[in-house]
């Protein structure tokens, strides 16, 4: 298999950190060609850290998150002929740390099942309109930090039509629903067969983040989202021993998490020391929960005992 990637970047400080790079260089182990794409401005002394990893780096500002970044790169690799070379094209974002086990691997056990798209996890529960509000329904979709699509889809109108119609929206979910959950149900609708690389914890919503110890423990999960770490979703997980996780189980390098945490987090700590156990206790649970009553009890925790949260 050959293959292109197109890794879409955002940093605050318009900055490549360190983590990326790591990530940046394990796609390049794997795929012939990488465009990395930013929708920040970066500067030459950033774009030099790429130098020997990326073939092409595009940075300009287009407030279209992730899908606007995928769709300048693969519009590049289109129009400089480059999809002609390859068999399989990679989409992949900064929203994770890892790889935490190797890429060769996930691959070799995905080519044996020969979909013509996967990913890493699928989401069962997505967004939709209800009236003029947007609500929680189930619209399974698959998560759109790691992206995997054949010739056949990549070639295929509906797929290059659909990002050529990527543009900026100012509401969150909409990004979600027109285009990770709208990419999703496009393909499927249009024949394309699908894959995930883990399908342990498919009945349960959030897997990513309220699960992310058993996805990396016995799952081998490649990658951590970065929100978890940087304390973003306190009411749903807590990051208690999350060192021993990445040492115990995978060679991930742990200082790189631990120096964009630093720079990146949304909370500091919080100086109440709760046990672990109850901390595992509380957000397990929770993780399990229909997603109504998650829903319930993750207000809750924020709204009634957030000296729980770190």
């Amino acid at each position: 298999m050959k293959r292109a990637a197109v890794f879409a970047h955002y940093d605050k400080d318009n900055l490549i950190d360190d983590y990326v790079v790591y990530y940046v260089k394990a796609l390049r182990e794997i795929c012939e060609k990488v465009i990395f794409v930013s929708c920040v401005d970066l500067p030459a002394e950033e774009k030099e850290k790429l130098t020997g990893i990326a073939d092409h780096i595009i940075a300009e500002q287009h407030n279209e998150y992730d899908f606007g970044s995928y769709k300048r790169g693969f519009f590049y690799l289109k129009n400089n002929g480059m999809l002609n070379e390859i068999d399989e094209l990679v989409f992949a974002n900064d929203s994770c740390y890892g790889p935490l086990f190797p890429l060769k691997n996930v691959f070799q056990k995905m080519d044996a099942r020969q979909a013509d798209f996967w990913g890493i996890t699928k989401n069962k529960f997505g967004m939709d309109f209800c009236g003029s509000e947007i609500r929680a329904c189930k619209r399974p979709h698959i998560q759109s930090y790691f992206l995997v699509f054949s010739r056949k889809v990549f070639n295929s109108v509906c797929f290059i039509n659909f990002l050529k119609n990527v543009k900026a929206e100012n509401v969150k979910n909409l990004i979600i629903m027109k285009y990770e959950i709208g990419l999703s149900e496009l393909l499927i609708q249009n024949g394309f067969s699908s894959d995930v690389y883990i399908k342990d914890y498919y009945r349960f919503n959030h897997v990513v983040l309220s699960l992310w110890r058993q996805l990396i423990t016995k799952s081998k999960s490649p990658f951590l989202k970065c929100s978890v770490i940087r304390l973003t979703n306190r009411n749903l997980t807590t990051i208690a021993g999350w060192e021993n996780v990445i040492k115990n189980h995978t060679n991930y390098p742990v200082e790189l998490i631990k120096n964009n945490q630093a720079r990146t987090k949304v909370y500091d700590f919080n100086p109440i020391k709760i046990p672990a156990f109850l901390k595992l206790l509380c957000f397990n649970t929770m993780a399990i929960l229909p997603g109504i009553f998650k829903r319930k009890a993750s207000a809750f925790v924020k709204n009634h005992i957030p000296w729980i949260m770190d």
